[in-house]
């Protein structure tokens, strides 16, 4: 008997099952129904660590960076070369038409990454001494940038005073976590790749489940913003085919922000502040996603706190209908398949929203929010 995966049989097999992946990613790409921005603000839709061939281990160039990060529709990149003086001279940044880019540094210190968002100047972790992964903070909050722990599967020192948020989900841990797949993967794209590129990269897409643990236990006792790092290289070439093409990668998560403008001062004010959510655009295009707290005076936004009272209501509304969780401390306290929950608040908490949506039955995540704060 022959097993599937394996000859001719096998590989029909397979491409039936990309086609069905196919056109159940297309439904869910146009099920999507838009909602009526937050007073006052833009969901904008972008990329939170990316490397061109600054970085030693990218082989992908500015021009091609940019040129992806527009094809898929973002506005804005945030890009994290490793850690050298020609990010300050040389790497992309500012408006280039629709895309705002803001450079900054991925500054790995002891196995442990920190992108520093925004950074004026080098930092040398090695001044006369390695330096600690708080002085490192301490050095990028005084140049008015953004500390984010990167690469959580490494990561350390949470303890560390000054850092702004976190990768919840970064997509080399990913991959890492998963090497068991990889021989199946790469049969998958030997194969399919010209054609189903999405429908073989989902074969990686799966909740982050020790990060977000990792994530809830920190935000009961500080507040801390979560973000997707796409970890972007464009490095890997298998028989010519580009298996992470800076237009897949960037496809595949996205960090989206709530900011009054795209513009660089109120975007990073936003990002500071935590009015953030990541989905996996891959599965379907999450723009307008909403999670607030509020009563008859008062409203917050992810990433806000709000003290608690009489009559408050938290309230998360998708484009689509998936099945949305909240999360209260960590542990699911309501829930509906629907594209709406609606829920009164009767204590204090750090309540956060998931979202997943199925495909043939099989749950992906989709979206996952900054929290808001009830004090």
């Amino acid at each position: 008997m022959m097993l599937a995966g394996t000859g001719l049989v096998g590989g029909l097999l397979i491409r039936q099952e990309e086609k069905d992946l196919r056109r159940w990613l297309d439904r869910l790409q146009t099920d999507r129904k838009a909602l009526p921005p937050l007073p006052g603000l833009i969901d904008l839709k972008g990329v939170i660590h990316a490397h061109t061939n600054i970085s030693h281990d990218s082989r992908g160039t500015a021009d091609e960076i940019i040129r992806a990060a527009q094809e898929t529709g973002l506005q804005f990149l945030m890009t994290t070369d490793h850690n050298n003086k020609r990010i300050f001279t040389e790497g992309p940044q500012g408006k280039h038409d629709n895309l705002l880019i803001i450079r900054g540094a991925e500054i790995v210190q002891g196995g442990q990454s920190l992108l520093a968002v925004h950074i004026k100047e080098y930092i040398d972790e090695w001044t006369h001494r390695p330096k600690t992964i708080q002085e490192i903070v301490d050095e990028i909050k005084a140049q008015g940038g953004l500390a984010f722990a990167a690469h959580p599967h490494t990561f350390k020192d949470w303890d560390v005073e000054g850092i702004d948020g976190m990768e919840i989900y970064d997509m080399a841990d990913n991959v890492y976590t998963q090497a068991w797949k990889l021989p199946w993967i790469a049969t998958k794209a030997l194969t399919l790749f010209d054609d189903y590129p999405d429908e073989v990269l989902l074969t990686l897409l799966s909740r982050p489940d020790p990060y977000i643990s990792q994530w809830d236990l920190l935000t009961q006792k500080r507040r801390l913003v979560g973000i997707a790092g796409n970890d972007a290289h464009q490095r890997f070439v298998l028989f010519g085919k580009k298996l992470d093409s800076y237009q897949l990668v960037f496809r595949f998560v996205q960090t989206h922000i709530l900011a009054p403008a795209c513009e660089e001062g109120p975007l990073l004010d936003a990002l500071k502040a935590g009015h953030t959510y990541f989905s996996f655009g891959l599965l379907a295009d999450a723009t307008g996603f909403q999670f607030t707290a509020g009563n008859s005076g008062d409203r917050a936004i992810m990433g806000d706190g709000i003290p608690y009272s009489p009559g408050l209501a938290l309230t998360a509304q998708a484009p689509q209908t998936g099945l949305i969780r909240l999360y209260q401390n960590g542990k699911v306290v309501d829930h509906a398949t629907a594209a709406r929950l609606d829920h009164p608040v009767r204590e204090r908490g750090v309540y956060r929203i998931e979202v997943s949506l199925s495909i043939n039955g099989v749950p992906y995540p989709w979206i996952i929010s900054s929290p808001i704060y009830i004090v």
